[in-house]
């Protein structure tokens, strides 16, 4: 007969054989969201169903601050985890590591979902809206490195404006992880490249799935958080995707917002040429002379302050030099003092030499061989 174990026993061991199959461990379930509950703990419960069966599911809390979207009752999900057991209600469940919308109706859903709550937010509005610069001279790119709109930003650019900087975060631009990816590198490059006067976000064209990312909360939130103007440019331009809306400017395409953020030198060129001659002469010879006092003045500072520090070197020269001399005994010898000497060793107390030794008593102009031949 087989031993008998306890009920906890039981599940702990169920639970192991669970975590170690390869299948469960590791899955990807599609159902029709129902039961949804969000527990004070920021913790989220639900069920997916289909025809003829149901499955619990839990979605930790770390993993509902990077949801990419809005849950819904009745939504259609691809949920991806493992199967595992709670041991002391010993009930089996999906823990869900991430989420995917399945089914173009419902990914119309949950854009909608964020857009509305986004709106009221106010991320969309026009106030907070940043203007383009003019004329920039370094452009950052977040988007794929290997991508066809990588080459048409840099084509374009150098085109219309070849003196413009390009700096490029290379992101992934689909699947899963993009969203965190292309928050990743506006993020980075406001904090670690602040001197970029303008930034292009985007991709080409695809699949409503494929540019989906673009559509993530993540990803609004990090444009809308970016101190540097941002020209969202994603897919071709019937796609209007969430970035658009939160970003300061939308493009088309990832050329057109080439286009946008650079004016094209050649014809400013033109224009200087042909109506304002005179007027760039004067202006460049107002420039030449202002740069000039500017640097007549420079020039009577830096001396003035080349003359403050010998001087002020100078001073404390004399003073270390005055101090010097104070502790100078020889100085002493001078005004008419001596300093004697017995052996290695001065002698500043008469108990530091006896009756009949031999001392050096040195003056200014030399030194005395005396013996002692009494204390008083």
């Amino acid at each position: 007969m087989v031993k008998p174990v306890s009920v906890s026993q039981l599940n702990g061991y169920v639970k192991r054989i669970l975590a170690t199959d390869p299948i469960l461990s590791n899955v990807s379930v599609v159902g029709e969201l129902t039961n949804l509950t969000r527990h004070s703990s920021g913790h989220w419960y639900f069920s997916l169903k289909d025809e003829t069966s149901t499955i619990r599911c839990f979605l930790p809390r770390d993993r509902v601050l990077k949801l990419r979207f809005e849950l819904e009752e009745g939504m259609k999900i691809i949920a991806y985890g493992a199967v595992s057991v709670y041991e002391r209600g010993g009930s089996y469940s999906l823990n869900i590591r991430d989420l995917d919308v399945e089914g173009e109706g419902d990914l119309k859903k949950a854009f909608d979902l964020l857009m509305k709550k986004l709106s009221a937010e106010g991320l969309f509005d026009e106030s907070r809206k940043k203007p383009l610069p003019y004329f920039p001279k370094r452009i950052g790119v977040v988007t794929s490195p290997t991508g066809a709109a990588i080459r048409d930003i840099i084509t374009t650019v150098k085109r219309r404006n070849p003196l413009i900087d390009i700096l490029l975060y290379p992101c992934l631009v689909q699947g899963p992880d993009a969203a965190q990816s292309i928050a990743d590198g506006i993020s980075f490059l406001n904090k670690n490249n602040p001197e970029l006067e303008l930034l292009i976000v985007g991709r080409g064209g695809g699949s409503a799935e494929d540019l989906w990312c673009f559509n993530e909360e993540l990803v609004a939130r990090a444009i809308a958080a970016s101190a540097i103007p941002i020209i969202s440019a994603v897919g071709h331009e019937v796609d209007y995707l969430i970035s658009d809306y939160a970003a300061d400017c939308r493009a088309a395409t990832p050329t057109a917002a080439a286009e946008i953020a650079t004016p094209n030198i050649a014809n400013f060129i033109d224009t200087i040429n042909t109506n304002c001659p005179e007027r760039l002469f004067e202006v460049l010879v107002n420039r030449y002379e202002y740069e000039q006092a500017k640097i007549d003045h420079l020039s009577e500072m830096c001396t003035a302050a080349i003359d403050s520090v010998f001087m002020d070197a100078s001073h404390r020269l004399s003073m270390i030099k005055l101090d010097l001399d104070t502790l100078n005994p020889f100085l002493q010898i001078e005004r008419g003092y001596a300093i004697a000497r017995s052996k290695d060793k001065w002698i500043q107390s008469i108990d530091d030499i006896n009756i009949n030794d031999n001392f050096a008593l040195t003056l200014k102009d030399g030194t005395l061989n005396c013996v002692v031949k009494g204390k008083e």
